[in-house]
């Protein structure tokens, strides 16, 4: 298939590894208000038979010069329909943390109703399942309680940027759209995803313990048994090596399962 070309205003794709010839891509979507640097630093630690890759949204980043999508059927729509125009022919997965977990819930979603090769894996972080009230509550607590709210979400905002309004403000609007997105985000019922979903997340997640976690499971045909790291909501800061280990003996088990599945 021919490569993509991204359009102004749309999601893109950005390479972080360069592995033409991995076995695997993993499709990486980032938490709310981030970008593909989110993911960069999971590369030295993906073996070679794993090509990594993130989406790539407005407003952030490289992009930050164009509007944020806030429609989340427009958004996971593109992204879908970049995936399936991207297709390389071989197995991918798809992975999101926080509100990244919504996208590639939605997005798995859109390319099964549109008929197009699905992921042999749908890897799940830190995310209440979203056909769940806990889900916009959740979210809805972070907004009202401002700065320590957010603090919660993403981590502990650094001094300097205290200091300086003007670069304050440019760090949270994408964050802001992204949480706009969430709360307009309103689950239809469709059948059940049949195909391996893995969910994992921090211990100590104010936001998503383990039995907000668990109703994934609602929502799949397959068992879901989330995985624990040591950590809160951002705790895949902390365990890169541990959660990327994980993945990837996840990963591969998924596309063993795909393939002896007829």
């Amino acid at each position: 298939m021919a490569p993509h070309r991204p359009h102004p205003g749309q999601p893109s794709l950005a390479s972080l590894t360069d592995r033409p010839a991995a076995a695997l891509r993993l499709l990486c979507l980032p938490p709310a208000g981030c970008g593909p640097s989110f993911y960069r630093p999971w590369a030295e630690h993906l073996p070679q038979s794993v090509d990594l890759w993130a989406i790539r949204l407005p407003g952030r980043g490289a992009l930050a010069d164009q509007a944020s999508l806030t429609d989340p059927h427009h958004t996971t729509t593109a992204i879908a329909d970049l995936i399936h125009q991207s297709d390389d022919d071989r197995p991918f997965a798809l992975f999101g943390h926080s509100l990244g977990s919504l996208l590639a819930y939605e997005t798995t979603r859109a390319l099964v109703r549109a008929r197009h090769r699905t992921p042999v894996l749908l890897a799940l972080s830190a995310l209440p399942a979203p056909h769940l009230d806990a889900f916009v509550t959740a979210l809805s607590a972070v907004l009202l309680d401002g700065r320590e709210g957010a603090a919660r979400l993403l981590g502990p905002i650094p001094d300097e940027l205290l200091n300086e309004p003007q670069i304050l403000a440019a760090a949270y609007t994408p964050i802001l759209a992204d949480l706009l997105l969430a709360l307009q985000y309103r689950h239809q019922p469709e059948p059940l995803l049949d195909l391996p979903v893995t969910v994992y997340g921090g211990q100590d997640d104010p936001i998503a313990p383990i039995e907000r976690l668990r109703t994934w499971g609602d929502l799949t045909t397959q068992p879901v048994s989330p995985r624990l790291f040591p950590g809160a909501h951002s705790y895949p800061d902390q365990q890169i090596r541990a959660l990327t280990d994980r993945l990837c003996k996840d990963l591969h088990a998924a596309a063993r399962y795909t393939v002896a599945t007829p």
